[in-house]
């Protein structure tokens, strides 16, 4: 009998989720530009279609949550990897034949869609069994990163480009064929899957235990409230002006690309600090420290552009330290049978704050009466949304010195501390 070996486990797992994100960052926009080659951007069946690719996954995402917390992780990895590949290459073979349709093109995106949201479902359940208890933090903050790539532009240009797209929809199907291979050399030791009690059940269940777990509950709160606010924020944040030859010009172009740098820097925080302070201790603290900065974005440029670099770069790189340690003790507080189903609430929950987060935006907007965004006048979204993201951490404060055993149940998965994260 081949005893399992973590470390190996560890670098075939970290091998299969980079490459599975960068067969993301790859198809990210391929498909919705596949459509547009075939309807045209100004098509009602575009919109239909671009709909309907992005709420079908959503809508069921909790059956997918239970659907993972039901079979071995590992082999649903390597499954929904080859899934992807398939539906991949069949779009690849269409646009280079010139033979592609709006059903085919439906089909892939709603089915890849599908495919990767159960995927990020299954890594994140299968990663406690993967690498260890060690090494949650590390593991989560390189695929963050790696996730993150597409926001340097590592996009290819489709318009009036079908070669392009046949060879993106390729490389996109090979990084997911290699994720499928990596996932399954794994063979990482799983808990026998729970006894089914009906669809219905299980996913009420794992709801009923994110939301009554008290310190889950405190993770849901502040990533709702980071994930709600930031859109208020960074849309009435005074944009900075700079006269140039007698003309007023707006440099966030020049300024922007700060931005890009925040989450590597979370990243690299979270995995520097989490030993020393503990992961739950550094998530509240990180949304405590980080995101008062973003009121130095009111100043505009009349403090000068690095507070205005600072109060943009510092709440985006403490809320990518507390995305990744607040996962990270998600992971080793839930019980294995319920991660699937936990992260399908969580996800759920992030959609909403999403919606909620472009209301408050619009809400504002006509209260106000701003034209757009950039005006001085909305000062008290930014001081009133920043405040709401700090009241979101409380919860976790106060929950700083909880003692995970008794609230999560039997299972060996929720042995933490709430205080040191014993990682």
């Amino acid at each position: 009998m081949i005893t399992y070996s973590p470390r190996r486990g560890l670098v075939l797992f970290l091998a299969g989720g980079v490459t599975r994100q960068l067969a993301i960052v790859a198809e990210a926009s391929l498909l919705v530009m596949t459509m547009l080659t075939v309807l045209g951007s100004a098509s009602a069946e575009f919109g239909l279609a671009h709909l309907a690719a992005y709420l079908l996954p959503i809508l069921f995402v909790l059956p997918l949550g239970v659907l993972v917390d039901r079979v071995r992780r590992g082999t649903a990895l390597a499954v929904i990897g080859w899934l992807a590949a398939g539906l991949l290459t069949s779009l690849a073979m269409a646009v280079w034949l010139d033979a592609v349709t709006l059903p085919h093109v439906v089909l892939v995106a709603t089915g890849v869609g599908m495919l990767r949201l159960s995927g990020e479902l299954a890594q994140d359940a299968y990663l406690p069994a993967a690498v260890g208890r060690d090494r949650f933090v590390p593991v989560n903050a390189v695929l963050l990163v790696v996730g993150g790539l597409s926001s340097f532009g590592i996009v290819i240009q489709f318009y009036g480009s079908p070669r392009a797209i046949a060879v993106a929809a390729g490389v996109a199907a090979l990084g997911f064929a290699a994720s499928a291979w990596l996932f399954g050399l794994v063979h990482a030791p799983e808990e026998p899957a729970p006894p089914r009690t009906g669809v219905w059940r299980e996913a009420v269940e794992g709801v009923r235990f994110t939301l009554t777990h008290p310190v889950l509950r405190a993770i849901v709160v502040c990533l709702f409230g980071l994930t709600a606010m930031q859109g208020p924020i960074e849309e009435f944040a005074v944009t900075p002006l700079l006269a140039e030859g007698g003309e007023v010009t707006r440099p966030e172009a020049g300024l922007s690309w700060s931005m890009s740098l925040a989450t590597p820097i979370g990243a690299v925080l979270a995995m520097l600090l989490y030993r020393r302070v503990g992961t739950f201790r550094l998530a509240w603290a990180a949304v405590l420290v980080s995101q008062p900065f973003a009121l130095l974005v009111l100043a505009g440029m009349d403090w000068g552009p690095i507070w205005y670099v600072l109060g943009r770069l510092v709440p985006w790189a403490g809320a990518a330290v507390a995305a990744v340690t607040l996962l990270s003790h998600r992971q080793a507080i839930t019980p294995s049978r319920l991660l699937g189903r936990s992260g399908a609430t969580l996800i759920i929950a992030l959609v909403v704050a999403e919606v909620a987060g472009s209301s408050l935006e619009v809400l504002a907007e006509s209260l106000l009466g701003q034209q757009g965004p950039g005006d001085a006048g909305g000062w008290p979204v930014v001081v009133l949304a920043t405040a709401a993201v700090l009241a979101c951490a409380v919860p976790m404060f106060r929950l700083r010195r909880l003692s995970h055993p008794a609230e999560a149940g039997p299972s060996s998965d929720a042995g933490a501390s709430a205080d040191e994260g014993t990682f």
